[in-house]
């Protein structure tokens, strides 16, 4: 009896061991196939440091031999995945650091589809010796990846110093974004001193970590960053902050470089929600949501592991400008009190606008102005002008002359009568008008001639000057 609860101790410890070892095997499967084939081409170029601080010892060895295995293990990892490329580029590799060498820098390995035991095999010849020309690096990525539009280029540089040659290696970076080279780098510091982060977060994005575990750690969330799309809302909130705004053009921008990224039509789904977006993640965004005024959202940025939802308040309501008489005329819509011109509507339309107050200058003859004009939610403010009259001039012989309009007890200039014209036909608003004017033949100012005229709506109106 005591023999056979011995051995079934025994074998309860060893299902008890191999449980764990299965659990510490799946985890670290699960881990290494987190990763997804993107939709895109994405080529990831490593750009790693190996000046002579990267001997140094670390938690697990020196920082460089921590850098070259977790390199080797991800290299493994993508190997499995489709639409995806990486290369190597290292310096500070090939010459001492006596001889302070700024030039010490090569793309050890091209990119290729096949080509990650080309990186693996690399890594194991590469020893730290150099010095740190970040900003040359930088600047030779540009010719390291291949031509092409549609590919996704990203740098990751793994570093644990700052630029040692005097080159700007975030001038270079943003030079690269804006010419739409690569896109934002990712920079991972080697438990690097504190004081050196403000000269690397102007890069791209910058992460320090303290030892190897941080490390791998950083790498693997930066290469699942890069091969990530993650998803997106944009709430247009109206006056009781329900998401029910929509059917407006949206259009997203590369913050830094201000590249034009999507340009997207607001849209509610089938159950009357916002629409889901498909966004890369590496970009920070700036939002121009096209109502009327616009409104701008800056500095977006994404989170890869949670669905991301913005909110704007937009409530929007309708400006219906009308007249009985078909015309072209159009009317200068400002924010109220403002000079700036928003948007200009067409008469006898009606156009949407975000909730508030607008100052309109309806461009007829003469020109009518109306202050504070407001916009509601979901209702539409009707703005009804009165149709103009049709005024016919024949002149007798070419003259010098000017409609007038009274307005605040004084003759205002409206219009200069053409002189080399015969006959002359306008339209203007309903109301008192003076015709001022004097035959070209005539010599002498006592000549002028002052005529009233009254103007009525949907009436012509023929003088003979």
């Amino acid at each position: 009896m005591f023999i056979k609860i011995c051995v079934l101790r025994k074998l309860v410890v060893k299902i008890s061991l191999l449980i764990v070892v299965i659990f510490c095997t799946t985890k670290n499967i699960s881990k290494a196939q987190s990763f997804t084939s993107p939709k895109e081409l994405t080529r990831i170029l490593f750009l790693l440091d190996a000046s002579q601080s990267m001997g140094n010892s670390w938690d697990r060895g020196s920082r460089m031999e921590e850098a070259k295995r977790v390199l080797a293990t991800l290299a493994d990892s993508l190997s499995k995945l489709n639409n995806v490329e990486i290369g190597l580029r290292v310096y500070g590799h090939q010459s001492d650091q006596s001889m302070n060498n700024c030039h010490d820098t090569k793309l050890e390995v091209a990119f290729g589809k096949n080509n990650f035991r080309f990186i693996r095999k690399k890594l194991e010849s590469i020893h730290p010796q150099g010095i740190t020309p970040i900003a040359l690096s930088l600047q030779k990525c540009a010719v390291d990846f291949p031509k092409s539009t549609v590919s996704k280029n990203v740098v990751v540089i793994i570093t644990d110093g700052i630029e040692s040659c005097g080159g700007d290696p975030c001038a270079i970076a943003k030079d690269l974004q804006a010419k739409g080279i690569i896109l934002k780098p990712f920079i991972i510091g080697l438990g690097m001193d504190e004081k050196m982060d403000n000269s690397l977060d102007c890069i791209g994005k910058y992460d320090n970590v303290p030892d190897g575990k941080a490390f791998e750690a950083a790498l693997h969330k930066t290469v699942y960053t890069i091969l990530t799309r993650t998803t997106a809302e944009i709430d247009l909130l109206d006056a009781d902050k329900k998401p029910v705004e929509t059917a407006v053009n949206m259009t997203f921008y590369d913050a830094q470089t201000m590249n034009l990224k999507y340009d997207l039509y607001h849209t509610l789904n089938v159950r009357g929600n916002p629409d889901t977006l498909i966004l890369d993640p590496i970009v920070k965004y700036n939002l121009d949501v096209h109502t009327i005024p616009p409104i701008e959202l800056n500095n977006l940025i994404l989170k890869t592991d949670s669905h991301n939802v913005f909110k704007l308040d937009s409530p929007q309501g309708w400006l219906r400008i009308g007249s009985s008489n078909k015309t072209n005329v159009k009317c200068l819509i400002r924010k109220a009190g403002t000079q700036n011109t928003l948007h200009v509507q067409n008469l006898n339309t009606i156009e949407k606008y975000l909730c508030g107050k607008f100052d309109l200058e309806i461009l007829t003859l003469p020109r009518i102005k109306m202050n504070n004009v407001e916009v509601s939610q979901t209702k539409t403010t009707n703005i009804q002008i009165a149709p103009p009259g049709n005024l016919n001039l024949d002149k007798n012989g070419e003259i010098y002359g000017g409609i007038f309009y009274l307005t605040e007890n004084s003759w205002v200039k409206l219009y200069e009568l053409k002189t080399n014209l015969y006959i002359e036909n306008l339209k203007l608003q309903p109301g008192n008008y003076r015709i001022i004017y004097r035959n070209k033949a005539n010599k002498r100012m006592k000549q002028t001639v002052n005529k009233d005229i009254v103007i009525k709506s949907n009436q012509t109106l023929n003088v003979t000057l």
